[in-house]
This record gives structure tokens, sequence and C-alpha cells, in this order.
């Protein structure tokens, strides 16, 4: 676990870099986990312990450090989230940065842990591959283009999860999740819908109270955002078996492909050029 994003230096006020590189305390965890639970915990938000509430859940995710703090400064525009940068103090900022990173373990992604970074993300240039598959991922008249479904940073569609968090996966890794994606997740779960006259819903669950189901419905691109209710005697149930969906990637060559991880990397700092040789499983 990166401990470095917990930045106790900080709190400390004046204690030199390599405490900022110690290992938190079980006090200090607390602390962090404490002020989390206040800020961040509502069953409108992140759940508590971060589970995931209307929010998406927290726990076992592969997120940049960099990419958590500015989330948490800045929100991310067209969600719930907001931007915690004027009612959190860069301690704080820090302190629920490194609770969050604290929640997936197994996330080895690779962190600045500097005061600056938690104050200003340096933004890294594009290279030029980079930014022909930004392109590709925002190009809105591709029905089937990327930004329909998933974010990139604070902007994107909410049907799936933020892509810049797939930064620190090899390139040919995240061409099998393009070619085969996952058919659910704690944070997207997928569904079917059943109308009383038998029609069938195939989609990611946004929110659900006793009244109604809100999903997005994959069946068409870009997918629709529906609300169905209880009264009117649909029934839901996860969905099992096949793929829920594919991405469609007629008119997408492999050098495009390569295009969008290379972009896709540089949310990580990875300005490598990725080739179509990259894509194939290792």
């Amino acid at each position: 676990m990166r401990t470095e994003l917990f930045a106790f230096a900080l709190i400390l006020g004046g204690a030199s870099a390599s405490v900022a590189n110690a290992a938190p305390s079980a006090a200090e965890l607390e602390a962090a986990g404490n002020l989390f639970s206040i800020t961040c915990s509502s069953s409108f938000c992140h759940g508590e312990g971060g589970i995931g509430a209307r929010g998406p859940s927290l726990r076992n995710r592969n997120f940049p450090p960099n990419y958590v703090r500015n989330t948490i400064m800045n929100g991310r525009s067209g969600t719930p989230m907001p931007s915690f940068k004027d009612a959190l103090t860069p301690n704080e900022i820090a302190m629920i940065a490194g609770y969050v990173m604290s929640l997936s373990p197994e996330n080895h992604t690779a962190d600045t842990g500097s005061a600056e970074a938690v104050a200003a993300p340096a933004a890294i240039p594009l290279s030029d591959q980079a930014l022909r598959g930004s392109d590709l991922f925002f190009d809105q008249t591709r029905s089937s283009n990327c930004a329909a479904c998933h974010s990139y940073g604070s902007k994107g569609g909410l049907v799936g999860p933020d892509l810049s968090t797939v930064a620190g996966k090899p390139a040919s890794a995240i061409y099998q999740s393009i070619i085969k994606p996952a058919v659910s997740s704690d944070a997207y779960p997928a569904i079917t819908v059943t109308t009383r006259d038998g029609r069938k819903f195939a989609g990611i669950k946004r929110d659900q109270n006793d009244q109604q189901v809100t999903f997005f419905d994959v069946s068409s691109a870009p997918p629709v955002l529906r609300s169905l209710y209880f009264a009117d005697g649909i029934k839901v149930e996860p969905s099992t078996g096949g793929a829920l969906y594919t991405h469609k990637l007629d008119g997408y060559s492999k050098t495009d492909i390569a295009d969008l991880i290379a972009f896709l990397k540089s949310a990580g700092g990875d300005n490598k050029v990725v080739t179509a040789q990259d894509l194939a499983s290792q």
C-alpha cells in the first residue's frame, strides 16, 4: 500500500520530507477514516468505509493518487461529486486522499508525495499519439465514442467507470478490457428490468429505492437514462450469463485503439508510444 498519500508531514507542519513517506500510525489512519466518514460516507455519497452508495464504491480500485486528490479538490462536473477545495484544508484533503488509497491495498500506482501535488497536480503534456487518442475518446461524431459512457477525469459519461484510473495497467490488459468488457461490478451493477407486458431492458443500475429504479439502458447508442416504477409491475434482477454489452469497434483500426490506450495511460504520466504489437496478450 502506498503510504505517501497521507502526507502527514503536512499535518505536523514543518516536518521533514522523510516523515511524509513514513507509514501512518494507527491513530493517524483512524483520524483519516473519521474525517472520511463525516465528509464522504453518507448514503447519498460513497457509503461507510467507501463500500459505495449513490456514489461508486472506492474499494479495490486503481485510482492514481493525483486523480484522487484532484477529484476531492475540484469535484467532477456532471455528477453529484462536489469540490472540497474551499471546504477542506490541504491537510484534510491529504488525509482523505490517503484514506481512499488505503481502501485499495493492491494499488501500486506511483505518487509524487509532495505538498505541491496536493495543491495542484501537475499537468503532463500529451504526446502526439495521446492527443490523437483524446480526439477519438471524445469524438461526438461517433455514436459509440468512449465518452458517451465513460469519463476521463471530469469529462465524459457516467455509465461506466472513469478510464483515467486504468493508466497503470499494461496496454494489453486495457485492450482486453475493450474487446471483452466486464459484465458487472459492485460500482456499476448490471441489471435486467422486465415490465408487466414482458419487455426487457438491459442496463447499468444508477439508483434504486422503494418507488423506482433508475438505470442506463445500454441497448441503445448512446445509452439512455431511464426511470421505471415498481407500481407499474416491473421486476429488477441482476444480469447473469453473457455479456451485457459490447464495445462497438467498427471503424476503429488497431492503430486507433493503440492511440486511445496511449491517451488512457497518459493519466499516469506515461507518454510512451503504444504500438499495435503492444496490444497482444503477454
